[in-house]
């Protein structure tokens, strides 16, 4: 995984952790840094910066983190599709959720009509349509490289998301982008990443999955 624990228990994987024997063995995990802002619009009155990383309802990636608050779910048709559907609350006020995200079996960008992402920002909500296009009003998520990775046993999901002129439900006028963290021209127009480990109906195999290994 591309986390650490950076406290007593020293730099160990967090999957790496979870062994025979062990509470988190098998259980869904997110690694998921994202940022909100208003680069190009007056949809929010700042930039917020969020960061999800951890066990679903057990231990979080750092210590004075809340216990996350996940779902992942995965219908495969093999050698065809896998449809994704996922999301991700770690304490606070906001939240991230994707629904319906169709991809090829093996990988690649959003495809199909019924993708949807939602986001919460206090007491704002924000949803609209995904793809593997360019934003754009009628679709202003894009979601692309998804891959499906077999981390040491972990039957994995990662890809990115960059969306611009995500509308407000209440008020569609507001709108936000989502993109990494960070802030300058370089994060405001660079994908935020996301990985899930152990959705619920994702299947690993050597034709179906990258191997990812470890020294």
């Amino acid at each position: 995984m591309l986390r650490s624990f950076g406290s007593t228990i020293g730099l160990v994987t967090l999957l790496g952790l979870a062994g025979c024997g062990d509470p988190n063995t098998g259980r869904l995990f997110a690694d998921f840094q994202y940022a909100t802002r208003c680069a190009e619009t007056l949809g929010c009155p700042r930039t917020e910066q969020h960061d999800i990383c951890g066990y679903n309802l057990s231990d979080a990636c750092e210590g004075d983190m809340p216990q996350a608050n996940l779902s992942c779910s995965v219908t495969e048709v093999e050698g065809s599709t896998r449809t994704i559907t996922f999301s991700a609350r770690q304490g606070g006020d906001f939240s991230i959720a994707v629904q319906n995200l169709q991809v090829p079996f093996t990988g690649g960008s959003a495809t199909g009509g019924a993708c949807r992402v939602s986001i919460v920002e206090g007491e704002n909500r924000y949803a609209g349509g995904c793809g593997g296009s360019t934003p754009s009003p009628e679709q202003p998520c894009q979601i692309t490289d998804v891959q499906f990775v077999d981390d040491e046993g972990n039957p994995t999901v990662v890809g990115n998301i960059f969306c611009q002129h995500l509308p407000n439900e209440a008020s569609p006028a507001l709108q936000i982008e989502v993109t990494t963290v960070g802030s300058g021209t370089a994060a405001s127009s660079t994908p935020a990443k996301f990985r899930f480990a152990n959705c619920q109906g994702l299947t690993c195999t050597a034709d179906s999955c990258t191997s990812l290994t470890t020294d």
